[in-house]
């Protein structure tokens, strides 16, 4: 083949290989960490994200979103509270996390969700699992136990517990990203999915 009749064959690959591009590389999730649970490490602090229980809500209003995040090592406790938490959809809206209020009066999943979780724990290593626990119920659900609207994190301690939002004006398809404020720093962004088939048996 002479140089000018391979011409058109390389620009033709280069073509494709611009076109393919923006769908292979765009909007790459964190690190998968289980079926449908992601992590982010930022400094001290590991957050999991796990999109499974939103995928099991149907069109309610709201999503429930499973996280769990733990301080691996030593310096300054840290305070989070729903507030600290906002959600950002595939289209880039976001929306910061229920008010409790709100959500016990309109919302009638919060003990079937709890059980769900029960049954499929958020995804965390024993690294994090073998830390000092720290007790958290942003939204319990009736009979649940005393609300604890805050919680606090201090060196090699961990929670786990479920936040509400309302659901993106983009739904659930796509590269989510959960935000996490952070008092000192930038806030740590979680990128996941919410899973579009059952998870293996446990």
């Amino acid at each position: 083949m002479t140089r000018r009749s391979s011409l058109p064959v390389v620009l033709a690959v280069a073509s494709i290989l611009v076109i393919a591009a923006p769908a292979t590389f765009a909007d790459p999730t964190s690190e998968r960490y289980g079926f449908s649970t992601y992590r982010e490490e930022a400094g001290r602090v590991t957050v999991f994200v796990d999109g499974y229980p939103a995928s099991m809500g149907g069109d309610a209003h709201y999503i429930p979103i499973a996280v769990a995040i733990a301080m691996t090592k030593s310096g300054k406790s840290l305070a989070l509270t729903p507030e600290s938490f906002t959600l950002v959809d595939g289209a880039g809206h976001s929306v910061p996390a229920a008010g409790f209020e709100e959500l016990a009066k309109n919302y009638d999943k919060l003990t079937y969700d709890r059980s769900l979780i029960r049954v499929r724990p958020i995804v965390v290593g024993s690294y994090v699992s073998d830390l000092r626990e720290i007790e958290s119920r942003f939204y319990p659900p009736v009979n649940g136990g005393t609300r604890i609207p805050r919680v606090e994190l201090g060196p090699f301690t961990w929670f786990n517990d479920v936040l509400y939002f309302p659901r993106p004006a983009a739904g659930l398809g796509g590269v989510l990203t959960l935000r996490v404020a952070m008092p000192e720093g930038d806030p740590v962004a979680v990128r996941f999915e919410v899973p579009h088939q059952a998870p293996p048996k446990p």
